[in-house]
């Protein structure tokens, strides 16, 4: 395989989301429609009443645990949020940029992306 060369921001970024031997070690928490029938499922079971603070806490406290023992960490913006404020210091962080669920109108399981508002910021050079 040929080489690539990518800029030294990129290789920075890069490492930031890296162990000690390259590797990218995430633990990936993004999900959203099935992290709330998950977590509706497991308070109805448990005889609770379910609400959406109990999937902003979960993901906040499995960061905060779990992002001691990974190089990053994948997460959504839209209820990983205390997630991503409660991330290990050293562990890096990987934006969802796919929309909850897959495109109904595609064969197969494509994710849809989010607005290209968010796309096009990813795909900036820094």
């Amino acid at each position: 395989m040929a080489k690539k060369r990518i800029s030294r921001g990129k290789f920075d970024k890069l490492q930031q989301l890296s162990n000690d031997k390259g590797i990218i070690a995430a633990l990936a928490i993004d999900q959203r429609g099935s992290m709330k029938r998950m977590m509706k499922a497991a308070a109805e079971k448990a005889g609770k009443e379910y609400n959406i603070e109990m999937v902003y806490e979960f993901k906040e406290l499995v960061s905060q645990v779990l992002t001691n023992h990974v190089s990053g960490i994948l997460l959504d913006e839209e209820l990983g949020f205390k997630g991503i404020k409660s991330k290990a210091k050293q562990s890096g962080l990987i934006l969802s940029y796919e929309k909850t669920g897959y495109d109904v109108n595609t064969v197969g399981r494509f994710p849809e992306l989010l607005p290209n508002e968010l796309t096009a910021f990813i795909g900036q050079r820094r």
